[in-house]
């Protein structure tokens, strides 16, 4: 199985091949090493083909077994899931790839994690709030959720001084950069995000 996630994974919307070449070549540019585009995205193996030698592509949004094996065939080499089910759980374990399923709550993570996966995805983490970092802590479920969600850079500092292994990062580092938005905003909205995830992969490193 590929290595569980660590540091920020750039989790893109669907969108068109044109403006995912701009987009995503700004974030290998600016140094981010992960990035995760829906399943059901049109341009998903073009991206993973072009971009998949740079920077680790995953599948997210993926609801049914059918897409883990469609997007491990284009290159994904892990699975954000919308569906906690057992099928997709063992669907990715089949191919070897680190699978994270839904979860909100410290029941729901238990529950996820009794599963052969790599762990939690804590989705909508704007939700629940960074501050349910330091609740997963104290329950010792830290180091196995990744959430995901409206995140800024604050907050997946916070994430990450809890214990999450990676924290999943959207809307507020892309803003509309996948939909004719500036790319040289794109790029200035990166920094901040960058020196949290030198911070992120710095701690663990020294942990």
């Amino acid at each position: 199985m590929d290595q569980p996630l660590r540091g920020l994974i750039v989790c893109l919307p669907d969108a068109s091949l044109d403006d995912y070449i701009g987009a995503v070549e700004v974030l290998v540019q600016e140094g981010f090493s992960a990035l995760a585009l829906p399943a059901s995205a049109e341009a998903f193996g073009d991206v993973a083909a072009i971009f998949g030698a740079r920077i680790t592509v995953g599948a997210s949004r993926v609801a049914l077994p059918q897409q883990i094996h469609a997007a491990a065939d284009a290159g994904a080499r892990f699975i954000l899931a919308d569906d906690t089910g057992s099928a997709i759980a063992d669907a990715a374990a089949e191919r070897g790839l680190p699978c994270y399923l839904p979860a909100m709550t410290p029941t729901e993570v238990r529950a996820v994690l009794e599963m052969p996966v790599a762990g939690a995805l804590i989705f909508p983490a704007d939700v629940v709030g960074h501050a349910m970092a330091a609740r997963f802590q104290q329950l010792g479920l830290s180091d196995r959720v990744v959430p995901l969600g409206g995140i800024g850079a604050y907050a997946a500092g916070e994430w990450s001084k809890a214990g999450a292994p990676a924290v999943c990062v959207d809307t507020a580092l892309l803003g509309d950069a996948l939909t004719g938005g500036s790319l040289s905003s794109l790029r200035d909205r990166c920094g901040s995000f960058r020196s949290v995830e030198q911070r992120m992969l710095e701690s663990k490193s020294t942990a």
